[in-house]
């Protein structure tokens, strides 16, 4: 349909410069700036996507910025920008992104349902752990399944302290829907872990770090795996890999906390 309005534009304007120069020059400022106009968005939300491509999230927010500032973007980049938002700390103006979004009436359930799924996250970043589990279970309830919701509820059920053989079994149901991703494979080993079967975690953690050379998660769970499995040797290995992953603002792990196990093992391995 562009093609055809530019097609059509093109032979308005030569009329137009046949039937008065002047005309036609009038009209063709208006097409251009209206060209402009319209598809300055895109060409923000472009550079953001570059930026982001190249590992520079802050770049990418501005460039997402500029476009939703306009006013004249789609849900979609709406949904986009919230997630930048998430990457580099700014949880609260995430939420006055998704919340909009969350209220339009006649909006696509899958566009709705997303733009909820990430508030989940808002919520969790804001210290808001029952919103974000109860929101993130209306939605798997509903019927709403992704690897994400997937990720999200599983580690929120774990932090919340629910049934750890409920936490099980959608922790395993979220493995069966999708073994390669990591945040789901991290939450099964997890739940292993603190079920005491260590042999069971420490099985689907090292599956999960032998496809993820960087995941921060993954690594402090896999040290304290193997510190239960009486290997301080690997621990240490893993917790020294830290210091090579980039943190964000999506990292759950606090270097409080990666601090204090890395004392743990040192101390363990003292004693040995």
């Amino acid at each position: 349909m562009s093609f055809l309005y530019i097609i059509l534009g093109i032979i308005i304007v030569v009329v137009a410069f046949k039937f008065n120069i002047w005309l036609g020059i009038g009209l063709l400022a208006l097409i251009v700036g209206y060209g402009i106009y319209h598809f300055i968005p895109s060409y923000y939300v472009t550079k953001g996507n570059q930026a982001f491509a190249a590992g520079n999230e802050d770049a990418a927010r501005e460039w997402y910025k500029k476009a939703y500032d306009t006013g004249r973007t789609k849900v979609e980049m709406k949904t986009s920008y919230a997630y930048i938002l998430l990457r580099t700390g700014y949880a609260d103006e995430a939420e006055k992104v998704l919340d909009p979004i969350v209220r339009v009436k006649g909006l696509a359930p899958e566009k709705r349902n997303l733009a909820k799924q990430q508030r989940c996250m808002v919520y969790y970043k804001q210290g808001r752990l029952d919103e974000a589990l109860e929101e993130a279970l209306e939605l798997y309830e509903s019927g709403y399944k992704t690897t994400n919701l997937y990720g999200m509820l599983g580690y929120f059920k774990l932090l919340h302290g629910d049934s750890l053989e409920e936490t099980l079994a959608i922790c395993e149901e979220a493995y069966d829907y999708n073994s390669d991703n990591r945040d789901i494979a991290d939450n099964l080993s997890i739940c292993y872990y603190k079920l005491g079967r260590y042999e069971d975690a420490e099985r689907v953690s090292d599956a999960l770090l032998e496809e993820n050379d960087s995941f921060i998660e993954g690594y402090y769970h896999g040290a304290q795996i193997a510190m239960k499995r009486g290997n301080y040797k690997k621990a240490e290995e893993y917790l020294d890999k830290l210091s090579q992953c980039k943190r964000s603002g999506m990292t759950t792990i606090t270097e409080e906390e990666i601090e204090k196990l890395k004392q743990e093992v040192k101390n363990e391995n003292s004693a040995s």
